[in-house]
């Protein structure tokens, strides 16, 4: 893939990931030593779920009458400022733990805007029908941010200190900026027109496009079964799995995780190879990658051996990255990509809601039925989100163009 507007933006997309991923890491390590509590610790993340959720639900309003591309590379640039002068006020911003507190939610509210515009750059700067490579890519180039962020960082911390480890974050944040700009700077005189739209039609309209599409529609609802089944690997419900099944300590814990992001990133480079089939059969490969993840989940859940346990999470990577990747495209492709923020918004306002009541679901099951029927529950939606994909599959001849 020749397009050199691509290949700046995956460095950039690159880069943001990774600096949320440590900026993510410094904060909550610093809390929770600074205060001692899990509840401390645990309301960061908290609050910028919830901070985000609202920020999706305002995102429209940004972008009336002015250039979706403009407005990202402000947002982002923004982001890099504040990171940067959290940086320099570090030890006062900390020292007032309330006031740090606020000062995340400012700049939660800032990703939360950024985020759908961000996740509709792809389709405007990439061929259609290379997508699906382009997808790829980014997915693995994500899972291995994950990999090394949350593995290294912890390490970094303790060796050079927060405000060093704060400064790698401001560095690929400005860094993020200039590749981005070099990547959407042509996009910049597309205007977003919504003059005369009410405030309430504008922040409805991506939810409106978001029924009344029926591919969307129906990937959508695929996306929130299997946000309901993703909680099944929280951390808590993993650890669990291994102490209670596989009768290990906390060490293979850190290889179920590894094993996971390992076959995910296989996934990715199979899907790299598998692009054109998959481009041309968008709905089946959602199907197929769903039903064999449904499959290799359930074995999991019942499997007692750590070996074999690993083995199954590795296999489970190229099966979620087809079925991901797939309805990623099946997405983009499907609606006018002037929209797409709007709909992206919609969609992780939805997305958000459920996952967040999907962990005390999966908490309750986990609590009164045992971690086994935690994975046969979590299999089961998997299934049942198969199912769905063969539904659009019959209908696809109105909607869907694959």
């Amino acid at each position: 893939m020749k397009n050199y507007r691509f290949y700046s933006f995956w460095i950039a997309q690159t880069s943001i990931s990774l600096a949320d991923v440590v900026y993510i890491m410094v904060i909550t390590t610093y809390i929770y030593q600074k205060t001692e509590s899990i509840l401390f610790a645990s309301l960061f993340p908290f609050l910028k779920a919830v901070t985000r959720l609202i920020a999706g639900l305002s995102a429209p309003l940004i972008l009336q009458n002015t250039s979706m591309a403009k407005v990202l590379v402000n947002l982002q640039i923004t982001k890099a400022i504040l990171i940067t002068l959290l940086l320099l006020g570090f030890t006062f911003l900390t020292s007032h733990i309330y006031i740090l507190f606020t000062y995340i939610l400012i700049l939660s509210f800032v990703e939360g805007w950024g985020s759908p515009l961000l996740n509709s750059i792809v389709p405007k700067i990439v061929l259609k029908e290379e997508l699906v490579k382009a997808n790829s890519l980014l997915s693995i180039s994500n899972q291995a941010v994950q990999i090394g962020g949350y593995t290294l960082t912890g390490f970094i911390v303790v060796k050079i200190g927060y405000t060093p480890t704060l400064l790698i974050t401001a560095v690929l944040l400005w860094i993020s900026i200039v590749c981005l700009y070099i990547a959407i700077r042509s996009l910049y005189n597309q205007l977003t027109e919504n003059q005369g739209t009410s405030k309430s039609i504008l922040m409805k309209e991506g939810w409106i496009h978001l029924w009344n599409n029926a591919t969307l529609r129906f990937v959508t609802l695929m996306d929130v079964i299997e946000g309901i089944a993703g909680q099944i690997w929280v951390g808590a419900i993993t650890l669990v799995y291994v102490k209670e099944i596989l009768h290990k300590g906390e060490q293979w814990w850190g290889y179920i995780n590894a094993s996971y992001y390992i076959g995910t990133i296989v996934g990715g480079i199979i899907t790299i190879y598998l692009a054109k089939k998959i481009q041309k059969n968008l709905v089946l490969s959602m199907a197929a990658g769903s039903f064999l993840f449904s499959v290799l989940t359930l074995l999991y859940g019942l499997s007692s051996m750590p070996l074999l346990s690993l083995i199954l999470c590795i296999a489970m990577g190229p099966a979620y990255q087809i079925r991901d990747v797939a309805q990623q495209t099946a997405f983009q492709t499907n609606i006018d990509v002037s929209l797409l923020p709007k709909v992206y918004a919609s969609r992780d306002v939805l997305l958000s809601t459920v996952s967040s009541i999907s962990i005390f679901i999966v908490g309750v099951i986990a609590e009164y039925l045992g971690i086994r029927v935690v994975y046969m529950f979590g299999a089961a939606l998997i299934c049942i989100s198969a199912g769905v994909s063969f539904v659009l599959f019959k209908t696809k001849n109105t909607n869907l163009q694959c």
